[in-house]
């Protein structure tokens, strides 16, 4: 275990060189709620050479996008007007996170987080006016320069942290992970959209990353209210400070909230969270991007299984409570329903 850090260190900064071919949206690109391993992991010390990796599934169903429109192509690629009509964007999105983290030295740890992405949009067509066929057929050309079904599969930006633990916060029985690092820029980025829209070019709206390095800071507090119930915060920051070489500067995001656990026996935790998602205007050369910025609440259902060996098991399903978009002419995807599971092994040098 002692080359451990070095691994993963090594692994993040060598694929910062790599080329990964992979599409993406802005759905799930938002960040997951934080993983019940860093609530029920316990408020004990972390000791040196604790190694602990974790897979984070989240499947998610029926993401709503989409914006009214009035504009079609002729079949030499002209604009024209057609009548009202809405892009209808339907999004299922499976991820699958691998976590590694190691601690280097008491209460200091390294997270390394690895995402895999597949992402099934479905494109169609609801016209709020009659259109003859000329219309429809100028009106599906349209379309599919911004919106193809279509099915992306690839690698999302890594993300690297360092965390430093502290017992006692607060409560004898609270404890307080501050946790600060960056994204590495793994994910294939698009030319501007919105540029290429103007002049009747296909290209993608949603893509796996930013493109730049961004900064990353995350606060997970646990406190133990009684013997059984525990209470947490927590708060998840990505922000974008410069634009990338394609001229594109990532949205801030943040993912904030709170939950309750009870522990009903040794190997039984059943967990309720409630979080607000919010997403803020991206840019493309200094331009809002339509497609961007999303404000949601969600409420997360979790139970927690502690099997032997430190492994845990924990299923989810998280809801959306009320949401709003930033713009109602663009494509953010709204949240569905979505499930998640998380798998965490705890190991010792």
């Amino acid at each position: 275990m002692r080359t451990v850090l070095s691994i993963i260190l090594t692994i993040a900064f060598f694929v910062c060189s790599s080329e990964t071919f992979a599409q993406a949206c802005p759905a799930c690109s938002n960040p997951a709620l934080q993983s019940s391993e860093k609530l029920e992991a316990g408020l004990d010390t972390l000791n040196k050479k604790t190694f602990r990796t974790t897979v984070n599934v989240t499947n998610g169903f029926d993401y709503q996008g989409g914006h009214p429109n009035d504009e079609g192509l002729s079949p030499n690629g002209q604009g024209i007007i057609v009548p009202l009509h809405e892009h209808i964007v339907e999004l299922d999105f499976l991820r699958t996170e691998l976590s590694l983290e190691y601690t280097f030295k008491t209460n200091w740890t390294v997270w390394l987080r690895v995402p895999f992405d597949v992402k099934m949009q479905t494109a169609s067509i609801n016209y709020l006016e009659p259109a003859t066929q000329y219309e429809q057929e100028a009106v599906l050309r349209k379309r599919d320069i911004h919106h193809r079904t279509e099915t992306y599969t690839g690698i999302s930006d890594f993300k690297l942290l360092f965390a430093h633990r502290i017992n006692g916060f607060i409560s004898k029985k609270g404890r307080l992970d501050l946790a600060f690092g960056t994204s590495l820029p793994i994910g294939k980025t698009e030319e501007n959209p919105l540029a290429a829209g103007d002049e009747a070019r296909k290209h993608l709206h949603i893509q796996f990353g930013t493109g730049t390095f961004d900064p990353l800071l995350e606060f997970h507090y646990a406190m133990g209210l009684t013997n059984k119930l525990s209470l947490a915060f927590f708060t998840i920051n990505k922000i974008s400070l410069y634009e990338n070489s394609k001229s594109y500067q990532g949205p801030f995001e943040t993912t904030s909230g709170f939950s309750f656990g009870y522990r009903a026996t040794d190997w039984l935790i059943p967990r309720l969270t409630f979080a607000n998602f919010t997403q803020t205007w991206a840019k493309w050369d200094g331009e809002k991007d339509p497609n961007s910025g999303l404000i949601t609440y969600n409420l997360t259902a979790n139970l927690t299984f502690k099997l032997k060996n430190g492994l845990a098991i924990t299923p989810g399903y998280r809801h959306p409570v009320a949401q709003q978009t930033l713009s109602d002419a663009g494509d953010t995807f709204e949240y569905g329903p979505t499930f998640l599971l998380n798998l965490s092994l705890k190991l010792y040098d």
